[in-house]
């Protein structure tokens, strides 16, 4: 008996054991149809260009040799780094072709690129799939060839703010699906937009899906997660997601029969009992309004300032209440404070800005003590303990004690994106200096623009140029691109070209000159631009007459204002 005891002991144990490991495949396999991998292109890959000739349009490479003839009305370049090239003549019927100009994918009736909006790319495009289409409907494949779904689809189209997922119409009704095929969402509804939702980690992977419906009384919405779970069914007028609230959760202000309220993945926080919700991302709570009367609540559901006032303005850290003549002012918590500070935001463990009822700003330490006797009419946090301060229409920096690092006399100060390096336009001159990381000021010229590089920064105006790198201080050509043959040189106000011993090969006598590029370079004279070679002779006698002022040259092509992101080469 103990041995029959023991069998029937262990045979439930093995089953179950085949059962979890059943389901952890399952698990496993299933997770993998919505993981996919979106590229990323940089600049320095891309192998092809788009050209345009005679308002038509063909391709080049990136020595600028010609790879398709500049005949078609439209071209796509779905991914730069190959050569497929999706060319039109109507703007209905798209084939696909190769470096050699011979047709690819000819299994198709069409094949098309799938263009990507309002995501900043300089490829905007899905960079792996296209769509076909065969006997009148729309598949995926991928850029071999292969199909990933079949032709099912009335209509394949990106989604905003989406990238790797797609909507798809079927008899009328849309749905969603991604690169990898799978069905995200069936399409059972009216419209689908992306919700918004965007963190620098993952980008917009995580966002969710808001859904809408026609019905008898109007338009109705519901919200899917990623993955298209429906967490709210199409009930409400409308629906938006808390984009500023990072992490797993997904807030939802809800709107029905003109009330709003909040809820929180599915479960309801907020009633819909309020005219109008605001959020504040300073303190992670809900400014709302009952019919005439304002107050504010937090993310959790909690009313931390009651609602009786006429107006509420968040300053920071503090929330002005006002009541008639009455002015209340508020901590994040619902604390009312004994306070002249209608604004008070901590930029980092050491300091905060403080604006008071004058409007005047101040700098304060951690214990709240003023660090600055003289007031600002603005101030904005830099780093460290360093701020941009304005006073009477002129601005400057000052550290935290007060301290003028630049004197105030410019007029407007901006840091460059994603560098501690600030351009500054001072008033008298209309001049843009750059100031390095270590608050050193380095002239820099009249009427100019600024362009950032992966590698450099580039100020230029209609006859100079001057190149900083990511920290500010000033760099030659030759010390950022060491191996090109020749450099831009200046002597007396004129510009020419030397090669890399310094020795002059085009004479100092033009208004403007290009550096090189791959095996050209630019030059102007009164206006007009032409071509040289590496040993500064003319490559032709053709002259161009070129608006913009960032010019760049390739073979025979100068590079023109980009199309939606798009670098685009032209030989007109």
């Amino acid at each position: 008996m103990r041995k029959k005891n023991k069998k029937v002991f262990i045979i439930p144990l093995t089953i179950i054991a085949i059962v979890l490991i059943i389901v952890g495949i399952f698990v496993v396999t299933n997770n993998k149809k919505y993981e996919y991998k979106l590229l990323e292109i940089s600049d320095e890959q891309i192998q092809y260009y788009k050209l345009q000739q005679n308002g038509k349009y063909g391709v080049i490479d990136k020595e600028g040799n010609l790879i398709i003839e500049a005949k078609y009305n439209s071209v796509d370049i779905p991914n730069p780094t190959m050569p497929i090239f999706i060319v039109s003549d109507d703007g209905k019927n798209f084939i696909a072709l190769d470096s050699n100009g011979s047709k690819k994918y000819e299994q198709y009736d069409n094949v098309e690129a799938i263009s990507i909006n309002l995501i900043a790319s300089n490829v905007p495009y899905e960079k792996s799939v296209l769509k076909y289409k065969q006997d009148g409907l729309y598949g995926i494949i991928d850029l071999e060839g292969n199909k990933i779904t079949e032709n099912i689809y009335d209509s394949i189209t990106n989604i905003d703010y989406k990238e790797g997922n797609l909507k798809v119409e079927k008899n009328g009704k849309f749905g969603v699906i991604n690169i990898k095929g799978t069905t995200i969402i069936e399409p059972e509804y009216d419209t689908i937009i992306s919700d918004g939702y965007y963190d620098e980690e993952e980008k917009y992977e995580n966002a969710g899906f808001v859904l809408r419906i026609k019905t008898d009384d109007g338009y109705r919405f519901g919200y899917a997660n990623r993955k298209g779970k429906i967490i709210l069914e199409t009930l409400y007028n409308e629906i938006s997601r808390i984009t500023e609230l990072e992490g797993k959760d997904v807030y939802l202000i809800v709107s029905n029969n003109g009330r709003y309220g909040l809820i929180k993945n599915g479960k309801e926080i907020i009633k819909s009992e309020y005219t109008d919700i605001n959020f504040d991302k300073n303190n992670n709570l809900l400014i709302v309004k009952k019919d005439k009367t304002y107050g504010a609540i937090n993310i959790e559901g909690d009313n931390i300032i009651p609602i009786d006032y006429d107006n509420i303005i968040v300053g920071g850290k503090h929330i002005e209440a006002q009541k008639g003549e009455e002015i209340i002012i508020f901590d994040a918590e619902g604390k009312k404070l004994d306070t002249d500070i209608i604004s008070y935001n901590k930029v980092n463990d050491n300091y905060a800005i403080i604006i008071n009822k004058d409007n005047k700003y101040n700098i304060v330490d951690s214990n709240n003590n003023k660090k600055l006797r003289e007031t600002y009419t603005y101030i904005e946090h830099l780093e460290d303990n360093y701020f941009i301060v304005t006073k009477n229409g002129e601005t400057g920096i000052i550290d935290s004690d007060g301290k003028i690092i630049v004197e105030l006399k410019y007029s407007a100060m901006q840091k460059i994106d994603k560098t501690n390096v600030i351009q500054a336009i001072d008033i008298a001159t209309n001049r843009t200096d750059i100031i390095d990381e270590n608050m050193n000021i380095h002239e820099g010229l009249e009427n100019a623009y600024i362009s950032k590089r992966d590698e450099y920064i580039k100020l230029y105006s209609e006859n100079d140029v001057r190149y900083y790198d990511l920290t500010g201080k000033e760099k030659t050509y030759k010390q950022l691109y060491p191996n090109n043959q020749i450099y831009a040189v200046k002597n007396n106000g004129k510009w020419g070209l030397a090669n890399s011993s310094g020795n002059i090969i085009v004479p100092c006598e033009f208004d403007m000159v290009t550096e090189q590029n791959v095996n050209v370079a630019g030059v102007k004279k009164d206006g007009k631009w032409q071509i040289v070679n590496l040993d500064g002779k003319l490559t032709s006698n053709k002259q161009y007459t070129i608006s913009w002022l960032d010019v760049m040259f390739l073979n025979s092509y100068y590079k023109t204002n980009s199309q939606a992101g798009i670098i685009v080469y032209s030989g007109e």
